[in-house]
């Protein structure tokens, strides 16, 4: 029997190292008319829409998943495909909001970094660079990384790589496996197509690359059902690095700044 299989997009800016902007010369629409008149043509559902109310966004092309990731272009949002590369859902997880990220802070227990880097240095160097395989998931890359928690218990995930998040993005249920306190926690109200649902905003103690620790990275809990079972590696770690992906390798590359 085949067995089906649902792709997921995210909202990625990078592919094999170059940035992809919005083009100038597509047209501003209403983001909420445009999705419910795709929806109406394609039969998706779309979870947030009440979060485009009054927004616009640039429409542009004849493909549905190229026009709805560039009419979406200002929303962290996630795009789950049918086997056939047909869309499934849309998860909007709200507006983008920009973000400095924290110095970057490395401790190694191997070789993360060239060998030539004196372990007492924090920071690497520029050209320094940490090279993870990457898997697929449809157009998308994901990586296979392990977060750390207050007491320094770990739990292994695979993200998907997504510039277009401000925070990892991690699905609630594991607050408990990380050790962390919900005290630790700040509450944050985000307005979903099936009401009002809390994310937990809280600091990760470190996540590892491979065997390079980075430090201190914020983290954004959410119910699992409104991630659809998925986990973002967004900016508050990315941000610290040069990022470059390798379509053909499978390869992230994060370079020190």
């Amino acid at each position: 029997m085949k067995q089906l299989v649902r792709r997921v997009l995210v909202n990625l800016c990078w592919i094999s190292g170059v940035l992809v902007g919005t083009p100038d010369a597509a047209p501003l629409v209403n983001v909420e008319e445009e999705l419910q008149r795709l929806m109406a043509q394609h039969g998706f559902e779309v979870r947030g829409i009440e979060q485009t109310v009054d927004m616009e966004g640039r429409a542009e092309g004849a493909e549905l998943v190229p026009r709805l990731r560039l009419l979406l272009d200002s929303f962290d949002h996630v795009i789950v495909q049918t086997d056939n590369g047909g869309v499934d859902q849309i998860i909007i997880l709200g507006e983008k909001v920009a973000v400095v990220a924290p110095p970057l802070i490395i401790e190694s227990e191997g070789s993360g970094f060239p060998s030539d880097v004196s372990p007492d240095d924090e920071e690497g160097q520029p050209g320094d660079s940490i090279v993870l395989p990457t898997q697929r998931q449809g157009t998308s890359h994901a990586v296979n990384l392990t977060l750390e928690g207050p007491n320094g218990q770990r739990v292994q995930r695979v993200l998907l790589i997504d510039t277009g998040s401000d925070h990892v993005v991690l699905p609630a249920s594991l607050i408990g496996p990380l050790g962390i306190s919900p005290n630790d926690l700040r509450m944050q109200s985000v307005q979903t197509a099936n009401g009002t649902v809390d994310a937990r905003l809280g600091i990760l103690s470190g996540v590892w690359l491979g065997e390079t620790r980075v430090e201190g990275v914020s983290a954004a809990f959410i119910d699992d059902t409104r991630l659809g079972g998925n986990a973002l590696l967004g900016m508050s770690l990315l941000g610290r690095f040069r990022v470059t992906i390798d379509d053909e390798q499978n390869q992230l590359t994060l370079a020190a700044r």
